[in-house]
């Protein structure tokens, strides 16, 4: 599926890769991209970031809630930030116009060979073989799980294990690939939506994303000057009400 506003770039590249054996779509806007989202799943989006009414950033962002599709941002925009922007949206690869067709095609065969591993993955898992990654475990929500109270090992958890993902200007893609922890549960553990990652599988999920961005989970210990003011303080407060018993005796 290919999304731009420029129906003569959105036409050379669909040639391209028609010639390449691809089949492809064009469409124009992020709007008509969500609608043929709802109806097909694309194998993969190219997708421009300067349309109008909604930008390629947030067509990004609709579609990964509710698609694993391989999403490549294919756009003149090219610096540093508009690139983390990009990743941190959910792309899974960022080109710069103008491209190399050659270029354009390798990445395109390496988003769909990811894509296709991790398909593997979890259809290995669903024939019930044992598999070290939790990225093939469904995320389905109990009613016990959606109910339960759950207390994060640190306070704010999620917002820091966020943080620290966008400022390394990693995608939860690229971390998913590195964790071997679906995307959609990295998604729910930055957001502390415990109930959208199983419970079996939960804890595990948050020690290996926690080691992956190098958040430790522990509540950190109060230092040894902040215990003894603390004691300190008790000490005077328990002599100032022996100073007023005895007085008033």
């Amino acid at each position: 599926m290919i999304v731009d506003d420029d129906t003569a770039i959105s036409s050379l590249i669909s040639h391209q890769l028609r010639s390449l054996g691809y089949r492809t779509v064009c469409l124009q806007d992020g709007f008509q991209a969500l609608q043929h989202l709802a109806v097909v799943q694309p194998d993969l989006v190219l997708l421009d970031v300067m349309m109008p009414r909604m930008s390629g950033w947030d067509v990004c962002r609709q579609i990964r809630t509710c698609s694993s599709a391989p999403i490549i941002l294919l756009t003149a925009k090219d610096a540093d930030v508009d690139l983390m922007t990009g990743l941190n949206a959910g792309a899974d690869d960022y080109i710069v116009k103008p491209y190399r067709i050659a270029q354009l095609h390798a990445r395109i065969e390496a988003a769909l060979r990811r894509s296709a591993q991790r398909s593997q993955l979890r259809s290995t898992t669903h024939a019930g073989t044992p598999s070290p990654a939790l990225a093939a475990t469904p995320a389905r929500a109990s009613s016990n799980a959606a109910t339960a109270s759950v207390t994060p090992p640190r306070p704010r958890l999620g917002a820091t294990l966020r943080e620290e993902r966008r400022q390394r200007g990693v995608s939860l893609y690229q971390a998913e690939q590195v964790c071997r922890v679906r995307w959609d549960y990295l998604q729910a553990i930055e957001q502390e939506q415990w109930e959208y990652v199983p419970r079996a599988h939960r804890q595990a999920a948050v020690r290996a994303y926690a080691a992956y961005l190098g958040v430790p989970l522990r509540y950190p210990r109060p230092s040894r000057t902040s215990l003894t003011s603390v004691v300190a303080s008790a000490i005077a407060v328990m002599v100032m009400l022996v100073v007023v018993v005895i007085y008033f005796l």
